[in-house]
C-alpha cells in the first residue's frame, strides 16, 4: 500500500471510498476522476485495491489520484473489499464507501449515499437500483436481483431492495463489528452482518449504468445465482 503518500493526506475528517479493481485501466481512472473532493466537510479518499490486475491499473489509479494497495495473488473481490476496510480504518476513515471501479456505479452520488450517515439517520446505506434507475444488461440478472434481496428481506425481516449492489456506504465504528469472510459474493454477506449487528440499515436511489468499457468479471448468470445463494446461506447459519 502506499502508505508514504497516505501520510501526506491533511488531517481531518474523512470519507474514504474503496474500489476493488481487477483489469480495469480502461475505467477505473474516469471513476476516480468523478469523485467528489469533499462532502459535507469530509475530505473524499479513493483507495483502489488492485486484485493482481495485468494490464497497469494500479498506475493508472495512482496517476488519477487514487492511494492504491496492489494484491500479489488474485482471490476475488471479497477479499480485496476486506483489505480496502482494514486499510481505511487504519486511515481513521469516518465513513467507508464503497464503489465499482468499472465505471456502472456513479462517484457523482456519493454524496446521496452517505448522507443518512453524516446526519446520523443511519449506519449502513445501500445504492439501490431499483429504488432509482439503471440501464438493464441482462433480464435474468435483473430477476435474480428481485429475487434474491426478498430471501434477504425474509430472512433478517428488514426489506432490501438491491442486496447484489456493491455501491454501500458504511460507518467506521460499524465496520469494526462485521464478520466477513466471503472471498467472492460479498455483498449479501455485508448487509446481513450489518443488520445481525443492530445497525440501522437503509437504502438509497442511485443510477447503475452498463460497463463502459473492458470485460466483466462475473461468471455466467446460473452460476452467480448459485453461488450468491450459498454465500447468503452460509452468512445467515454461521
Amino acid at each position: 500500500f502506499d502508505w508514504d503518500a497516505a501520510a501526506e493526506l491533511p488531517d481531518g475528517r474523512r470519507i474514504v471510498v474503496i474500489s476493488p479493481a481487477l483489469n480495469e485501466a480502461e475505467n477505473v481512472g474516469a471513476v476516480i476522476h468523478a469523485m467528489p473532493s469533499e462532502v459535507d466537510g469530509h475530505a473524499v479518499v479513493p483507495i483502489v485495491i488492485d486484485d493482481a490486475s495485468d494490464d497497469g491499473t494500479a498506475d493508472v489509479a495512482r496517476k488519477a489520484g487514487a492511494l492504491v494497495a496492489s494484491l500479489p495473488i488474485r482471490r476475488g473481490g471479497g477479499l480485496a473489499l476486506r483489505v480496502g476496510y482494514d486499510v481505511a480504518l487504519k486511515l481513521d476513515a469516518d465513513v467507508v464507501v464503497t464503489i465499482d471501479a468499472d465505471g456502472q456505479h456513479q462517484p457523482e452520488e456519493i454524496p446521496i449515499l452517505v448522507k443518512p450517515i453524516l446526519d446520523g439517520e443511519a449506519d449502513h446505506v445501500n445504492g439501490s437500483r431499483m429504488i432509482g434507475d439503471f440501464e438493464r444488461e441482462s433480464l435474468i440478472r435483473h430477476l435474480g436481483v428481485h429475487f434474491f434481496s426478498r430471501v434477504v428481506t425474509i430472512l433478517t425481516g428488514q426489506r432490501v431492495t438491491d442486496i447484489s449492489s456493491g455501491y454501500r456506504a458504511t460507518r467506521a465504528d460499524t465496520l469494526r463489528r462485521l464478520l466477513l469472510e466471503q472471498d467472492q459474493f460479498w455483498t449479501s454477506e455485508v448487509t446481513i452482518e450489518a443488520l445481525r449487528n443492530h445497525a440501522r440499515v437503509v437504502e438509497v436511489p442511485v443510477t447503475f449504468l452498463t460497463r463502459r468499457g473492458g470485460e466483466s468479471k462475473k461468471p455466467k448468470s446460473l452460476r452467480y445465482g448459485w453461488n450468491f445463494s450459498k454465500a447468503i446461506v452460509k452468512t445467515w447459519l454461521r
